[in-house]
């Protein structure tokens, strides 16, 4: 019971909380400090004459309005035209496999935030990574706040035990040695399947962005590719945050592309890409993307089985990449930008044991 201020770190805004009896409501107050402070100190006045006015002027949420009908109308209405195609079927998944089956009957403003910890805690004992569930909760609460339904997210701030969740699953990844025998027992094996493999080693391509790969975003003159687009589950996006990235060619991958675009089919067009005339640098007979179901099982788990290597999935090639780099001495920052990560944060979180002998060399230094 109180009154707090808290800054978010995502933002640096500052926020002022007030609770009272079970009662809760918030402010954003900005970036500064003081004005922070100063507002918090005349809402302890006000909450001492309980003067506070918890609804912030808001209607209640409508009368019979039930969860399961406002989710639905939130994901078709709103997140459909929000999110990326990608993280609006997460969403939809999410809702189907562990919120509609507890809450769908549920009064919107029935759902505490006792609710939303019990159900998190539910599911993380469950062996689950609770973030992604935590933030489609917090997502189709703030919406209802938005508009005027609810006083209050009951999924905002839970405390520290979501703060960062359960660590995903463990980064794996190839050596180079097993990197290496794995793309020779392809190109003994599946021929057709070596390039694709070789450039998902040499580039960190997301799964999505290699069989988006185009002719047009490769430069053969600088030796780069443009990572500007992804295909996944039948439809064309941009790449992940919508960034576009430049990743550099080794000699060896540009020598091997080069070799596969004067072998190309010059009429071999990509017809469902509608924004332009593109041709695929990895496509199907048809000039489509390839399956990525068959790449992964077809593929990558019958030659790793074949070559005798540990299971690993697509998306480790790209760890691969990442920690192969920085064995060989490439800098953090130059790894970020050809992973595309947003923060160097990550990469170091990601990939930052993956120096060892450069971190002994370091503290051999100061002797």
């Amino acid at each position: 019971m109180g009154v707090t201020i808290n800054k978010q770190k995502s933002t640096g805004d500052w926020y002022v909380w007030v609770r009272y009896k079970g009662k809760r409501t918030s402010r954003k107050i900005g970036k500064d400090r003081r004005t922070a402070v100063a507002v918090a100190t005349e809402y302890r006045k006000r909450l001492a004459l309980e003067q506070v006015d918890f609804s912030n002027g808001r209607a209640v949420a409508k009368e019979g309005l039930l969860f399961g009908q406002f989710f639905k109308d939130y994901l078709e209405n709103v997140a459909r035209h929000r999110l990326k195609y990608n993280s609006w079927m997460s969403y939809k998944n999410v809702a189907e496999l562990y919120l509609l089956p507890s809450w769908e009957n549920r009064k919107l403003d029935s759902i505490t935030r006792q609710d939303v910890k019990t159900l998190l805690l539910q599911k993380q004992a469950e062996g689950l990574v609770v973030n992604n569930i935590k933030i489609c909760i917090s997502a189709v609460f703030a919406e209802a706040v938005e508009r005027e339904l609810l006083a209050v997210n009951p999924a905002h701030n839970l405390g520290r035990v979501f703060k960062t969740g359960m660590r995903k699953t463990r980064t794996h990844f190839l050596s180079k040695e097993q990197a290496t025998a794995l793309l020779q027992t392809a190109k003994e094996n599946m021929p057709e399947y070596h390039d694709l493999l070789l450039t998902a080693f040499r580039t960190g391509m997301r799964l999505g962005e290699l069989l988006a790969l185009s002719w047009d975003s490769v430069n053969f003159d600088t030796k780069k590719i443009i990572v500007q687009r992804s295909y996944s589950h039948e439809h064309w996006d941009s790449p992940k945050s919508n960034k576009i990235r430049y990743i550099d060619m080794s000699d060896g991958l540009h020598e091997i592309l080069l070799n596969r675009y004067h072998k190309r089919n010059t009429e071999l067009a990509c017809n469902s890409y509608k924004n332009k005339k593109i041709s695929l640098v990895f496509p199907t007979k048809y000039g489509e993307p390839l399956n990525q179901n068959i790449l992964r099982r077809g593929v990558l788990y019958s030659l790793l089985t074949k070559t005798q290597l540990p299971k690993i999935r697509v998306h480790d090639i790209r760890h691969t990449y990442a920690s192969l780099l920085l064995q060989a001495g490439a800098p953090l920052h130059y790894v970020k930008d050809q992973m595309g990560h947003s923060s160097i944060t990550t990469t170091v979180d990601l990939y930052g044991h993956c120096q060892p002998n450069v971190n002994r060399e370091a503290v051999n230094r100061l002797d």
